[in-house]
């Protein structure tokens, strides 16, 4: 979170990754405040003039399962609100088929949420 803070440059694209924060629900209010902040300054890292794409992860089961996946994208909204920037969500995807996942005998293995967003040209 440093480095963008410090980064001079704007990206037209930027994928964002970040390890697991939330490791269970206790951790979620600390996790998400880490998570707004991780992503408000990688939007803010998306180039002014042209805008471009973000893909935003999260491999927190707590994170992926709140609310219907819901939580999630509402503290990556709430992060692009407070970078000034408007985003348009393109897709948003689970795991992989090699990602074996039962959710009725382990709904734990529904863990891996990727948002893929538009992040809009700033407004002048």
């Amino acid at each position: 979170s440093e480095y963008m803070k410090s980064c001079p440059d704007q990206y037209q694209v930027i994928v964002l990754d970040p390890p697991k924060l939330a490791p269970n629900e206790k951790a979620l209010p600390r996790a998400t405040r880490k998570y707004h902040s991780l992503n408000r300054d990688a939007i803010q890292l998306i180039d002014d003039e042209h805008g471009g794409l973000f893909l935003t992860c999260t491999c927190s089961a707590a994170m992926t399962q709140k609310d219907g996946g819901r939580y999630f994208l509402e503290t990556i909204q709430q992060a692009s609100v407070a970078a000034r920037r408007e985003i348009t969500l393109l897709r948003v995807s689970g795991a992989a088929a090699c990602h074996t996942q039962s959710p009725f005998s382990f709904p734990a293995g529904n863990y891996l949420t990727a948002a893929l967003f538009m992040v809009h040209p700033k407004r002048t």
